[in-house]
């Protein structure tokens, strides 16, 4: 009965991820009806990922060293506090300034959970599960991608983009109960201080992962912040079809998630490598074949299936490859991820303001492929060693 209630308390976890990765991306699939009601360029609108990316990267990193000796779990409680918050003050947004501020909330939030989720979710498991528990913690990315974002997009477009974050702060609210009941609380024997968070940077498993995501993710989410004009203007997709578009990326994104799983368990800087890869020929495929509805149809799923597998891939890498380091690699991992989310989310704004979506699409594939080529040079060099 222990060891279901732990797994349970796994499963919360993911379904906590899944509603931070909803807030976190829900702009994305509301932009195309948020920014004309808010009186917004759509570059301008992607400062909502922006904004709260950042801060969420700057908290991540500071969280380990913030929260001591209190318990994990409490951490993700009031992570899902905030974002009950930034969705409220959203709902009422009476103009676009209103709403990055409630998005301040959002990035705590996200900073917040991403640097402890992983630690907590390796803490209600013994040690030779923990490729399994992270696999489904970070379900809830996927599931994000299948449910969050895609309903978010069909509630922007029938409902309004309002009323898809009231559904997201009731959804949180409900999680964060479901945490205080079923998650053991997980605490650090050891009190993490800015300079060991220093000497675990310096390590060489967290510097590939950190080169990894500043290459990976500003790369994904150059593109990905603007999917919603890239289906409507290259592939042709009408607005209220958009929501369906990104319930087939997302599907394909969970799928991926689980598929890697037997690869990390074997070798995750094998996993990473293939992971990578297949984004980048994915993003190529948006580049040069997405022009009409039936190829988007065949793309967004392509591009999910790899995409999907990005965080609990990077997630098992840190913990393969850094163990020494795990909870100050995983802030650190944290918070190069959501800053770099924030990062794509504003250079592909702005090149999307000033050249267009084919130099935007096209700044993303090189970027991840350079991701690729790093990754494939770590697998390398770790074999030959």
């Amino acid at each position: 009965m222990d060891s279901a209630r732990r797994w349970a308390g796994v499963v919360a976890l993911a379904v906590g991820i899944f509603v931070l990765i909803t807030i976190e991306e829900l702009p994305i699939g509301v932009l195309s009806v948020m920014a004309p009601d808010l009186g917004v360029s759509e570059g301008v609108a992607g400062l909502a990922v922006t904004v709260p990316g950042l801060l969420a990267g700057a908290v991540a990193l500071c969280t380990p060293v913030i929260v001591r000796g209190m318990d994990r779990r409490l951490v993700l409680v009031l992570a899902l506090v905030s974002v009950v918050i930034s969705c409220a003050l959203s709902m009422v947004a009476p103009n676009f300034a209103v709403l990055l501020l409630a998005r301040l909330f959002a990035g705590i939030s996200i900073g917040l959970y991403w640097a402890v989720m992983a630690i907590v979710a390796i803490g209600q498991v013994p040690r030779e599960h923990t490729a399994r528990a992270l696999t489904i913690a970070f379900s809830g990315a996927g599931g994000a991608l299948v449910l969050g974002v895609p309903v978010a997009a069909w509630i922007g477009a029938h409902v309004g983009w309002r009323a898809a974050f009231a559904v997201v702060g009731i959804l949180a609210a409900v999680v964060a109960v479901l945490l205080l009941v079923l998650v053991e609380p997980v605490r650090s024997p050891v009190k993490v201080t800015g300079s060991m968070m220093l000497a675990a940077a310096r390590t060489r498993g967290v510097r590939y992962v950190l080169a990894l995501t500043a290459l990976v993710v500003v790369g994904q989410f150059i593109t990905y912040s603007f999917v919603s004009p890239v289906l409507v203007e290259r592939g042709g997709v009408g607005l209220t079809d958009i929501g369906l578009m990104l319930l087939l990326y997302g599907i394909a994104g969970l799928a991926g998630n689980f598929a890697v799983g037997p690869l990390l368990r074997r070798s995750p800087p094998t996993g990473v490598a293939v992971v990578v890869v297949g984004t980048t020929a994915a993003l190529l495929a948006v580049l040069l074949v997405m022009d009409s509805p039936p190829l988007a149809l065949l793309v967004m799923p392509l591009w999910g299936l790899f995409v999907g597998a990005i965080s609990v891939a990077l997630q098992a890498f840190i913990a393969s490859e850094a163990t020494a380091v795990l909870e100050e690699g995983t802030a650190l991992n944290s918070a190069a991820f959501n800053t770099a989310i924030a990062v794509g989310a504003l250079i592909g704004g702005l090149i999307l303001d000033a050249a267009g979506q084919t130099p935007m699409i096209l700044t993303s594939a090189i970027m991840v492929g350079a991701g690729a080529l790093l990754a494939v040079h770590y697998l390398r060099t770790r074999v030959i060693s």
